[in-house]
């Protein structure tokens, strides 16, 4: 899977603005960036009377509009998607992800906060692996200015990432499937080690397969 850090926090306190300026620090270091934004409320970005609105009323599970610079895929769900069904529709195309919001993932989490002061945190600090706030102060978790956005970076590249163990997810039909960790030990390491076979394949940091079963 490809890295997801969720930026969280309470509302207002600045999340989108953290966001913005990490995303621009990432593209500068060469990565390809995807952002997840979580929301609420359903969002509906389909107008009546177009045509993809059509195919849908129609009953289409999935419309995507192809244009010359981009992709639009708009998907029904009767579920709220967990983020890692979200971030497997960015995964081929990106090298980390952003989430705004998700604060109850488990995902690593960064959270924004005004004063830094652990009463004010909506997550239990120890579940973040840094808080930034408009002022340092100690805490058992790194903090970081709102300014330092090249040390916010550093932080992610060297102490998350770094970090992160190998890690897989499957989804059948559509859905994720939880999997145990020895579990995953055995089908990724099984999988890689056929893939390493293959020629030109080089050095692989992540892989996506699709199975799709005969008849």
């Amino acid at each position: 899977m490809v890295p997801v850090i969720a930026i969280v926090g309470r509302s207002g306190v600045g999340k989108t603005v953290i966001m913005e300026k990490l995303i621009t620090e990432f593209k500068s270091r060469g990565y390809r960036v995807g952002a997840v934004k979580h929301s609420h409320q359903t969002i509906d970005l389909d107008a009546p009377g177009k045509d993809t609105w059509r195919y849908s009323q129609a009953g289409s599970n999935a419309v995507a509009i192809s244009s010359p610079l981009r992709v639009t895929v708009l998907t029904k769900l009767d579920h709220e998607p967990a983020l890692e069904e979200t971030v497997r529709l960015l995964d081929d195309s990106c090298d980390i992800i952003l989430a705004e919001g998700f604060k109850d993932t488990r995902v690593p989490k960064i959270e924004v906060c005004i004063t830094g002061k652990t009463g004010d945190l909506v997550c239990d600090e120890s579940d973040l692996c840094a808080i930034i706030a408009r002022a340092r102060r100690r805490g058992k978790k790194p903090v970081f200015g709102r300014e330092d956005i090249s040390g916010i970076a550093d932080f992610i590249e060297h102490d998350i990432i770094a970090a992160m163990p190998a890690d897989m997810s499957v989804a059948v039909n559509g859905r994720n499937v939880p999997l145990k960790y020895f579990v995953k030990d055995i089908m990724a390491g099984s999988i890689l080690a056929m893939l390493g076979t293959l020629k030109k394949v080089g050095i692989i940091r992540t892989a996506s397969i699709h199975i799709r079963r005969s008849g």
